[in-house]
């Protein structure tokens, strides 16, 4: 009977332990999910690495289509507007052909479930074999961030003229990775 008893008295120990604590009470408060991450700040500094194709329009150099490559440097002021510098070396020329230009951007963000960017550029630059000239150029590419804020895929197309008679107009594919920081 005492084993029983002692049994007993241990169950209610242990029981009463399961009660302690607060009594829940209604309340009229919200919960307020955090507010989402963005996914385009308003200021960034990001650097491209891309790969290229490009077409020759009209080859006055004698060149051919090729593959290429290179980097940039964009700094955005605001969401929507930010200058871009990038260095692209080309392989269809004799010895190669070197792009340095700096762009306006303007971009679109749409944020939600999928984080994208359309956007739109033009600027200037020069080309470089041996020979050098100016060039103009216009585009436009979507960039999809895969991590908000720090990382991003793009595409884009560009159409370049040739301000001489040395190159000739060219258009570009780029696709590529950004880093944001």
């Amino acid at each position: 009977m005492k084993k029983i008893a002692l049994s007993f008295i241990a169950s209610l120990a242990v029981a009463s332990g399961a009660l302690a604590g607060h009594e829940v009470v209604a309340t009229s408060k919200e919960y307020k999910a955090p507010a989402p991450i963005p996914c385009f700040r308003d200021t960034e500094l990001q650097l491209d690495l891309f790969g290229t194709y490009n077409w020759l329009i009209n080859r006055q150099a004698g060149g051919d289509d090729g593959f290429g490559g290179g980097v940039a440097l964009n700094y955005f002021f605001t969401r929507y507007v930010g200058v871009g510098v990038d260095t692209n070396l080309f392989d269809g020329g004799v010895s190669g052909l070197w792009n340095f230009t700096g762009s306006l951007i303007i971009r679109f963000p749409i944020e939600g479930e999928v984080c994208l960017a359309p956007y739109i550029f033009g600027g200037g630059g020069y080309a470089v074999d041996g020979q050098g000239e100016g060039t103009v150029h216009a585009g436009g590419g979507l960039e999809w961030r895969i991590v908000p804020e720090k990382i991003g895929i793009f595409a884009e197309g560009r159409y370049t003229w040739s301000t001489g008679n040395e190159h000739g107009d060219a258009a570009q594919a780029r696709l590529g990775v950004r880093f944001v920081f």
